[in-house]
């Protein structure tokens, strides 16, 4: 039996198109990104997610050729849609980081660092621990199945070589990088507060009485009161995070057109 070209690539560009947006978002998102996470470990997922979704999406347009400048565009769409997706994820852990690096850098504790093995560069351990939370979180929640819904529900309102996203959808995921900021900077404006009273009665302290030691004094102080703010921001983390992830998931439903 033989099978003429068009009827075979045709067959795998239904399969690819989908992949490689399921992919890209598995490659940027949230754990599955990481560089502990083997490549051959998201290649399998990528592919046993896209096979298991297959008779639930839409099928994929036969007048665009896989091996075509039309077919390169359209798997460029599909890229771009998945790696959006997949950063808004990322941003969301990010902030939890920054909210670390904050209070690292105010209570001087940013003295403790370590490698992140998500991307390899070395981070206040504060920044590590709140990450670690973030993405415990994430897993207890289901935020990984939500996502690989979120990407399957997207096949309905972008299908493949029909829809894609436009400037202002990359304007806001651009404008992500300041909402993680302003998280990160409210959550840790309490410890900002309490950290900067501190300093400015140490200073007043120093003033009143020089021959005090206010140095080694006020710096084992400081340690003392940011580890008892981490205590304290740790009983409402989640608080922030469901916040948070609440605006990520419209935030990605705006990208994919649905009303969540």
């Amino acid at each position: 039996m033989e099978y003429p070209t068009d009827i075979v690539l045709d067959w795998i560009a239904s399969y690819f198109w989908p992949y490689t947006r399921i992919g890209a978002m598995l490659m940027v998102m949230s754990v599955t990104g990481a560089r502990f996470v083997s490549t051959r470990v998201r290649l399998y997922l990528g592919l046993a997610i896209t096979f298991a979704v297959m008779p639930v999406i839409p099928a994929a347009p036969q007048n665009i050729e896989l091996l075509s400048f039309a077919g390169f565009i359209t798997v460029l769409e599909q890229i771009l849609i998945g790696v959006a997706m997949g950063t808004v994820t990322q941003f969301l852990i990010q902030t939890f980081v920054i909210l670390g690096q904050i209070l690292g850098m105010q209570s001087s504790l940013g003295f403790a660092s370590m490698v992140d093995p998500a991307n390899g560069q070395n981070t206040p351990l504060l920044g590590q621990l709140f990450m670690f939370l973030a993405t415990m979180f994430f897993l207890a929640t289901d935020g990984h199945l939500k996502m690989i819904t979120f990407v399957v529900m997207s096949f309905q309102s972008l299908p493949v070589g029909v829809g894609a996203l436009t400037n202002v959808d990359f304007r806001e995921l651009a404008l992500w990088l300041g909402i993680m900021f302003q998280f990160a900077l409210s959550m840790s404006l309490s410890g900002i507060i309490a950290l900067l009273t501190i300093n400015l009665s140490f200073g007043v302290m120093t003033r009143a009485a020089p021959q005090l030691n206010i140095f080694s004094l006020g710096f084992a102080f400081a340690l003392m009161v940011g580890l008892l703010i981490c205590w304290y921001l740790i009983a409402g983390l989640y608080n922030h995070y469901d916040l948070l992830w609440h605006e990520g998931e419209k935030q990605i439903c705006k990208f994919i057109r649905l009303d969540c």
